[in-house]
């Protein structure tokens, strides 16, 4: 591969763009020798071998009308990061208290989760979510367990891994769980960033691996789900909303079997096949660039690509038979109140929504992982765990009621045909980029079909609504309107002041879009 390529829905650091060499290095640069993990942990983590107790029971007996299996996983949120105030779920506490970021040596009041307001559709991507940094702030104590409050003191945190998002933010998500389904006791497998934490929901295990690089050398064989489902006549896609010719040489190539490489296909791929009929038995979707709802990408955007995907398959002939559920991959830093148990080595709470016409509806509080939805489909499929991980993990029936009346297809707020995809000069595989106040930006505007692709079909003018920090005017330089010709267009703008600036773009055809500029700001940088 040439040239810049895309940051391909990792934890970290993001930037504008990355060079191939980077693309494959480790994001970690702390050695994981620098903290401890609980011997329990230590234990869960090298527990990779084969399972071959007999597969799990079928359901047999049941009528189970589920055929078909969606996983859409985005990134990088815990659950009271985006469902801390949601209603019956076990959200955030009305005491939480942290040390503060500006206490060095002398003492500052303690200080409280913060709302973002309307001017940041999400925070500084800086947050450092690598084993060792959440270890710090999860701050173990022996026989007492994780604490969970040391989420302001680590130097790359701050305010931002306490900063709150309220239900005006991702407005899908949000209709989704009330009129589905949400787990509110769902960790992530392993304390770790993305890579890790995607394989192991893949393979019930990460095989010691924990950094975020997409070539991890030499392991032992993956044995994925892929694998398995291949093994017993089962189909399954994923579909990854990039270009494929990104993912080759990469880990996505050791965990598919090596005759399906066409099954490693692009998010386009996922609505031809609802609209052919040949939607496989699994399917695992990812996002592209400034959809991954990962820091600094904007909630917004991801949440109006999950309007799209979910309103095809409720438009579609496969919604009577298939259960959706949206995970994230990892909790990306953010603080969570509730301890993962320490015998399990888990991570914090990330969210999971359940879609399905026979998804209990309310808030299901049985604890999981994203590891159980592969515990789901081998119950559903009479398949064998693959991993001793997988074979603990809950298999999410009970959050099924499969004799209830079927639940009708969901009305969603924001499901644009097209959304506008914000992105800079590199094109749309790059990010918009960081300016210092007093610097200049431009921002190429992309009207971008459902697989994250340009729709050159869009034409006509896109109305820009910029709401600026608390007391700061609208830059001047932001004009009211852009037109779009062939699906694209561009706009440069200055901005004098530091802070969060969040654009909305409307477009032709109820097109839509979000992107906060984070402009000048740190890990302490108040919304």
């Amino acid at each position: 591969m040439q040239g810049p390529l895309p940051r391909l829905a990792s934890a970290g650091r993001r930037r504008p763009a990355i060079t191939a060499a980077c693309l494959l290095a480790a994001a970690g640069a702390v050695a994981l020798a620098t903290v401890a993990l609980p011997a329990a942990a230590q234990t869960t983590r090298a527990a990779a071998a084969q399972v071959t107790r007999p597969p799990a029971a079928q359901t047999a007996g049941m009528n189970v009308p589920i055929k078909h299996v969606i996983e859409i996983m985005i990134e990088n949120h815990t659950f009271d990061n985006l469902f801390g105030s949601f209603p019956g779920a076990d959200g955030i506490p009305a005491n939480a208290s942290f040390l503060n970021p500006n206490a060095y040596f002398d003492s500052e009041p303690n200080v409280q989760p913060v709302q973002a307001t309307a001017n940041e559709g999400d925070v500084y991507g800086g947050i450092n979510n690598s084993t060792v940094a959440e270890q710090m702030a999860m701050d173990y104590q022996p026989g007492k367990g994780y604490q969970m409050d040391h989420y302001t003191v680590f130097p790359q945190d701050g305010m931002s891994a306490i900063t709150e998002f309220g239900p005006q933010f991702d407005p899908n998500e949000q209709y989704l769980a009330a009129n589905y389904e949400l787990a509110d006791h769902n960790f992530q497998p392993v304390i770790a960033p993305t890579q890790p934490n995607v394989m192991t929901a893949l393979n019930g295990t990460d095989h010691g691996w924990v950094y975020n690089n997409l070539e991890p050398g030499t392991t032992p064989p993956w044995n994925s789900i892929f694998d398995e489902l291949t093994a017993h006549g089962r189909t399954w896609k994923i579909y990854y909303a990039l270009p494929t010719s990104i993912l080759s040489g990469t880990i996505w190539d050791q965990i598919i079997p090596s005759a399906d490489t066409q099954d490693l296909t692009t998010g386009s791929q996922f609505f031809t096949d609802l609209s052919d009929g040949t939607l496989p038995d699994f399917s695992f979707v990812r996002p592209g660039v400034g959809y991954s709802t990962e820091p600094p990408e904007d909630i917004g955007e991801g949440d109006a690509w999950i309007g799209q995907l979910v309103n095809a398959v409720a438009q579609s002939q496969y919604w009577d038979s298939t259960a959706i559920f949206i995970t994230y991959d990892e909790g990306g830093g953010f603080w969570d109140h509730v301890p993962p148990p320490v015998s399990a080595g888990y991570g914090t709470r990330t969210p999971m929504i359940i879609v399905s016409p026979y998804a209990r509806q309310g808030v299901f509080h049985q604890q999981t992982t994203n590891v159980s939805i592969l515990s789901f489909m081998q119950r559903l499929w009479g398949l064998p765990p693959l991993t001793k991980l997988n074979a603990k993990q809950n298999d999410l029936m009970d959050a099924f009621n499969f004799k209830q009346a079927p639940a009708a297809p969901p009305s969603l707020p924001v499901a644009p045909a097209d959304t506008i995809g914000f992105h800079g000069s590199g094109g749309i595989l790059t990010d918009i980029g960081t300016p210092g106040a007093g610097s200049s930006l431009t921002i190429d505007l992309y009207a971008e079909t459902g697989g994250l692709t340009l729709d050159s079909t869009v034409n006509g003018t896109v109305n820009l609504t910029v709401t600026p920090p608390a007391g700061v005017p609208v830059p001047s330089s932001i004009p009211t309107s852009v037109t779009l010709t062939g699906g694209l267009g561009s706009f440069t703008v200055k901005f004098p002041t530091a802070g969060f600036y969040r654009i909305k773009a409307s477009g032709p055809d109820g097109s839509v879009g979000w992107v906060t500029v984070d402009v000048g700001v740190n890990d302490n940088t108040a919304p």
